[in-house]
């Protein structure tokens, strides 16, 4: 299939590492608070409700492979795209020398920018060059990510930022969800208000009287428009955070690479279940209270 000017196969992506382990990236919080002392012995994980053995729950233990799908349409024009090249600076600075990083860019089109590599240097030239026009081809963009994330050796995250609602797609939202559940990568998505609604307060005095007016801004966003990336980010184990603006997004983007840093991955050679076929996976702590982030399940 042929998206722009990016050529990506349709083939099924195996969320496996070798022929008998399964890895799973999991969050594992406590309100706020990423836990990050936990041990193989502290996690209980059911595949397709079968209980399983973690062999190994480890911090980053592989190196990143970070792809970034960045909205370059006409709604981020000027200092729109000023900001959102900053956002990837800060990323682009925090990676460690065996990191990678690819750049994917979307509008009515989808272009493959970077390939994934360690030229960071040309993804940061090459994101502040970039012009902003034409639509939205949010869903094949989101398809195209995730099909250059592959990779055995390395962890794979998606960075998705998108201003709007898809207008240009060929791909139905159902297609990409599809793909995401067979992809071995996380998914955060980034999203910022269609526009900010100038509220006037009133500032009243002791005597009663109206003497000045406050203004403030909320962000508004449009109907469903974190909708597909909602679903994406669940299928995966990720999120979608809502900047509201895009000066907020330098600091999106370092929540979700310092967020990501802390993850887990836990391997277990599965035993008791089907060889092939969907796997659903639910992954809990032992004995505290914990909220485990993880994707949904895994396609073998």
């Amino acid at each position: 299939m042929t998206l722009g000017l990016l050529t990506v196969s349709t083939a099924a992506q195996s969320f496996r590492s070798g022929v008998d382990v399964v890895r799973v990236d999991a969050l594992v919080t406590d309100g706020n608070r990423p836990l990050v002392n936990l041990k193989a012995a502290d996690f209980e994980l059911r595949d397709n409700g079968i209980l399983q053995s973690v062999t190994d729950a480890s911090l980053e233990s592989l190196p990143l492979s970070v792809v970034f799908v960045l909205d370059t349409s006409g709604s981020v024009a000027g200092r729109k795209m000023q900001n959102l090249g900053s956002a990837v600076d800060g990323i682009v600075k925090a990676l460690h020398r065996e990191d990678r990083a690819g750049l994917v860019t979307f509008s009515h089109r989808v272009w493959e920018r970077v390939p994934i590599g360690t030229d960071f240097s040309a993804l940061r030239t090459v994101i502040h060059g970039t012009e902003a026009a034409g639509g939205t081809s949010l869903h094949d963009a989101v398809y195209a990510g995730l099909a250059l994330s592959t990779g055995q050796d390395s962890r794979p995250l998606v960075i998705v930022f998108s201003d709007g609602l898809d207008n240009a797609s060929w791909l139905s939202s159902n297609a990409v969800e599809g793909t995401a559940r067979r992809s071995g990568a996380v998914v955060y998505g980034v999203a910022v208000a269609a526009r900010i609604r100038a509220d006037v307060m009133p500032s009243l005095p002791g005597n009663g009287r109206v003497t000045t007016m406050a203004y403030t801004g909320r962000p508004e966003y449009l109907p469903g428009q974190t909708a597909f990336l909602d679903t994406i980010a669940s299928t995966t184990g990720g999120r979608v955070l809502r900047a509201d603006t895009t000066d907020n997004l330098p600091r999106a983007f370092d929540e979700i690479l310092r967020e990501f840093r802390t993850r887990y991955v836990l391997s277990y050679s599965p035993r008791g279940v089907e060889t092939t076929g969907w796997h659903t996976i639910d992954v809990r702590v032992k004995g505290r209270r914990a909220e485990v982030k993880a994707r949904a399940g895994y396609q073998k």
